[in-house]
């Protein structure tokens, strides 16, 4: 595995372990208000570190839709956020990069051409 994989392991594992604390942070939120738009936030947040989580699992097996699935979980908040601010108006530039430096690192790290040779490998070694 490439440097640049092992890189972009780690950065999702510290997305799923901070996810797993803010789905508890969430949950101690809801149970000492009972505002119901917590539990809908807790849902999105425990249900995407699930699937990050999920997904991370899988990585050994180094298939190809693994690849764009991670990418996708990576571009999707980030662009759940910016369109946020935009309807807000808070957007400005230091928001978009560096709130979601790790996605954005990420998403660079699997688009390299050696994550795209690692992530390919032939039918045969599957």
């Amino acid at each position: 595995m490439p440097v640049t994989l092992k890189a972009a392991r780690i950065l999702i594992t510290i997305q799923v372990a901070f996810g797993l604390v803010g789905s508890g942070l969430f949950l101690a939120l809801f149970f000492s208000s009972f505002v119901w738009v917590y539990l809908l936030v807790l849902a999105f947040v425990a249900g995407s570190t699930a699937l990050l989580g999920w997904l991370l699992s899988r990585w050994d097996s180094r298939r190809i839709y693994l690849r764009w699935s991670l990418v996708a979980m990576q571009v999707v908040p980030a662009g759940v956020e910016v369109v946020d601010m935009v309807l807000y108006s808070t957007v400005d530039w230091r928001s978009v990069v560096v709130g979601n430096s790790f996605g954005w690192v990420v998403v660079v790290l699997l688009l390299l051409p050696s994550a795209g040779r690692w992530f390919d490998k032939p039918r045969e070694l599957r």
